[in-house]
């Protein structure tokens, strides 16, 4: 069976089923992989994933070459990572590539993160990350957002872990949305949600006894190419945890060897936690107290851990913090939350820093790189998963029964486009966003993003994300990001005019001094002395911790061809140089 499907498709959530020890398990996954086809671009595109990163919304040469010399210089640390892993599970990933028809090289995407977290602790180490040299801030899109609702918070009392799996590569991974259950002949039968060409149990999964664990990105200079990457510590705790107490005992025996946080819930005990590691110390962030939900993003909460965390944007810390502030004043609130609430809540264009206003990108949950969403019910053994475009949290959603009786196969299941609980989320939070001339707009918006992320020519972009502003100009966020292009084009009354549109309608204080700042610059390099002066007095004038990143920025000297330099993050919402 050969299926290829195109963005803006209707498509079938893939369902396989696994028997046997991991080795077998994954030579079956593989051979049913290449079976239905439609894997090769994904696995690609993942095979590359640091230079992604780490380049991601910069092209001038400047930039483009060290990325390139840095990703060489990372492959000896992924193969280091690669022989850290359990043999076992090394074997599973041999295994599946072989069955796939792919080089043997390819498995080291398995440690790609690990391996690009780790890059950033270690040129935060050399000082060349922002945290140590406002002057390097990094591009860094990726994220997660994770929350559990247990007791009062939830319909009936049962828990429910709900996720949105934000990762470079929108157009690929939610094009062949899978679902696998794994039946080991050791240890407790699991599932995990993934995309074709990717064999990731320890990212997003669950288990028969009720235990459902998602992955975030941290960031920390306690980094090791010796450990145990996210995959495997993940694949460990959910083939053999039954409780959270087990899985916590099982993180801390290992050496790790990035940073990260383990969202891990359990039905059976009703609530959730996270295992906060890095190379160096294993730290539980635990539910506030009195509270029946948990909540994570993807910044360190737990002090000890906070010690020799990297920031790598001022722009990252808004985006992370603020969608964890936008959950949080959610979950305080709402009582009885059900599987379609938690998909509302997962859709939420709310802005974390400005209560009851939406934003289309920035510290929102609902982003154009969330690739997969899900809610887990494990109470009820069932799991529902996105089958749609970017952002995934809109769906259609595919509901699967949990079942680990099948032999080896694959089977399709279809989601419905008309659900109640896709007609509820049409009329939830962000739902402006989704029809009428709002609707275009934030469409717009998308396809600007995904031929950012194509590096296609840039005029290409500067007309798709202005085609959104002409359809939505209140919208600070795409008046923001066209500046940024226009900018980057050398294009500086245009990228002027741009930024002031944005700042007619910001309400966010960090977003008003970002403006503000890169306002001023552009009128400088546009000969407009007089402008740029206001536009510095107006950012002076500001005062407050979210303003001042850019306050700082005010001291450093541009020159007019540092427009080259620019880069435009459409998730982060930011300009970098």
């Amino acid at each position: 069976m050969q299926r290829h499907d195109t963005p803006g498709s209707r498509r079938a959530l893939m369902v396989f089923d696994l028997v046997g020890d991991e080795v077998q398990m994954g030579r079956q996954h593989g051979e049913l992989t290449r079976e239905i086809g439609g894997f090769e671009e994904t696995m690609a595109f993942y095979g590359r994933l640091p230079i992604h990163i780490l380049g991601a919304g910069r092209r001038d040469p400047g930039r483009t070459m060290a990325v390139r010399l840095l990703d060489k210089a990372l492959t000896p640390g992924l193969k280091m990572l690669d022989l850290a892993r359990p043999a076992f599970l090394r074997e599973r990933t041999r295994a599946f590539m072989a069955a796939l028809g792919r080089p043997e090289r390819e498995r080291l995407a398995v440690v790609g993160l690990d391996g690009t977290q780790n890059a950033i602790g270690l040129l935060s180490r050399l000082g060349l990350t922002h945290d140590r040299c406002p002057a390097s801030d990094l591009a860094f899109p990726g994220a997660c957002s994770s929350f559990a609702v247990w007791g009062s918070s939830s319909e009936d009392g049962r828990l429910l872990h709900a996720r949105n799996f934000d990762l470079p590569g929108m157009g690929l991974w939610e094009r062949g949305p899978t679902l696998v259950f794994c039946r080991p002949d050791r240890g407790l039968r699991y599932g995990f949600v993934a995309t074709r060409g990717a064999d990731t149990p320890g990212v997003t999964a669950f288990n028969e006894a009720g235990l459902t664990i998602t992955a975030h990105s941290r960031f920390h200079r306690n980094v090791s190419f010796g450990g145990l990457g996210i995959v495997d510590l993940g694949h460990l705790i959910v083939r053999q945890a039954r409780t959270i107490a087990e899985a916590v005992a099982i993180a801390s025996a290992q050496r790790i060897a990035s940073s990260w946080a383990l969202v891990v819930s359990s039905a059976q005990e009703r609530r959730a936690v996270a295992i906060e590691v890095h190379a160096g110390r294993v730290a539980l962030d635990m539910p506030r107290s009195g509270a029946s939900w948990f909540a994570a993003t993807n910044r360190f909460q737990v002090p000890v851990m906070q010690r020799g965390e990297v920031a790598p944007s001022a722009a990252w810390i808004r985006y992370s913090d603020g969608r964890l502030a936008a959950m949080r004043r959610a979950l305080e609130v709402r009582r009885g939350l059900s599987p379609t609430d938690a998909m509302r809540l997962l859709a939420s264009h709310e802005a974390g820093d400005v209560p009851e206003w939406n934003r289309a990108t920035g510290d929102c949950l609902g982003q154009s790189i969330s690739v997969q969403s899900v809610v887990v019910d494990p109470e009820h053994g069932r799991i529902w998963v996105s089958t749609g475009d970017t952002p995934t949290s809109r769906g259609p959603w595919a509901e699967v029964p949990w079942s680990w009786d099948e032999g080896v196969g694959l089977r399709e299941v279809e989601a419905r486009l008309e659900t109640p609980a896709r007609q509820a989320i049409e009329a939830s939070e962000g739902a402006d966003y989704r029809t009428g001339t709002s609707g275009e707009a934030y469409q717009a918006y998308i396809r600007a993003a995904l031929l950012e992320s194509r590096r296609v020519p840039e005029t290409m972009v500067l007309a798709a994300i202005e085609e959104a502003v002409r359809l939505l100009p209140a919208d600070p966020s795409f008046c923001h990001l066209a500046a940024g292009v226009a900018l980057r084009l050398g294009e500086f009354d245009r990228a002027h005019g741009h930024f002031e549109a944005a700042l007619a309608t910001e309400r966010s204080r960090f977003r008003q001094s970002e403006l503000r700042l890169w306002a001023s610059r552009a009128a400088q390099w546009a000969g407009r002395g007089g402008a740029a002066r206001d536009h510095r007095r107006a950012l002076g004038a500001m005062s407050g911790p979210e303003a001042e990143p850019a306050r700082r920025g005010l001291t450093e000297t541009l020159g007019r061809r540092a427009h080259r330099e620019v880069g435009v993050d459409f998730q982060l919402l930011t300009l970098t140089r």
